[in-house]
């Protein structure tokens, strides 16, 4: 079964989110607005379209109106939790054979990406959407000060090395990872819904010298800083 995702990038100086093209499955399982009988699938919605197909759609702000969203509501996941060294450790492999700087969790990148698995799980969604707002409103309203975040989503595994490697396979969610930028995740599964949140800091004071980074810390010594 293909695993369904959605990435998305904003950024200050682009002034909005940009939500490119999905990994969908193939037209032969999906019908325009609702699932087929044996599939788990319908057509990708929009935020402002999603209320007509998806049970207590909730009201979104107007500017995530052409947010695309994708409705799974048979998704056969159904972690609640995954190893957060190893989805560490798989993220800064990847950024290693690049060269670039190894990424640590933060807290408020945690709740953000808490808040928005469960968003996710609630609607049995995969979307960047959310009552919250997107990635860069959470982060703000929680008081974070952001230059550049990113997302990625997905669904329909319970195994962060699963989701790490499908989003390794698609162009966009592999450019968030290895995204120059970054300094900063955030990783949450509710219910088998993904949600994967990354920062670069406004200030540049609060990132973790790299000698000081744990790129693939064991269990016992992993950090969440704040």
């Amino acid at each position: 079964m293909k695993i369904p995702l959605l990435y998305v990038c904003v950024s200050v100086a682009a002034g909005r989110a940009l939500v490119p093209p999905v990994v969908v499955p193939s037209s032969d399982n999906t019908a325009h607005g609702k699932a087929k009988p044996d599939s788990p699938y319908v057509s990708t919605l929009t935020a402002a379209s999603a209320k007509w197909h998806i049970p207590n759609w909730p009201t979104l702000s107007s500017s995530q109106s052409n947010y695309e969203v994708m409705y799974f509501p048979q998704n056969p996941a159904t972690a609640n939790n995954f190893d957060m060294a190893n989805m560490l450790c798989l993220v800064n492999k990847l950024r290693k054979t690049k060269g670039l700087y190894p990424l640590v969790y933060h807290d408020s990148l945690m709740q953000s990406a808490q808040t928005h698995a469960q968003f996710e799980a609630n609607y049995r969604v995969v979307a960047h959407a959310d009552e919250s707002g997107h990635v860069g409103e959470r982060l703000t309203a929680l008081g974070y000060r952001w230059s550049m975040v990113a997302e990625n989503v997905g669904a329909g595994t319970d195994s962060e090395v699963d989701i790490v490697d499908a989003w390794t396979k698609s162009a966009g969610h592999l450019a968030n990872m290895l995204h120059p930028d970054i300094r900063f995740m955030g990783v949450s599964v509710s219910s088998g819904f993904w949600a994967q949140d990354f920062a670069s800091p406004l200030d540049r004071d609060t990132v973790v010298p790299r000698e000081q980074v744990d790129a693939c810390p064991s269990t016992n010594s992993l950090r969440i800083y704040s």
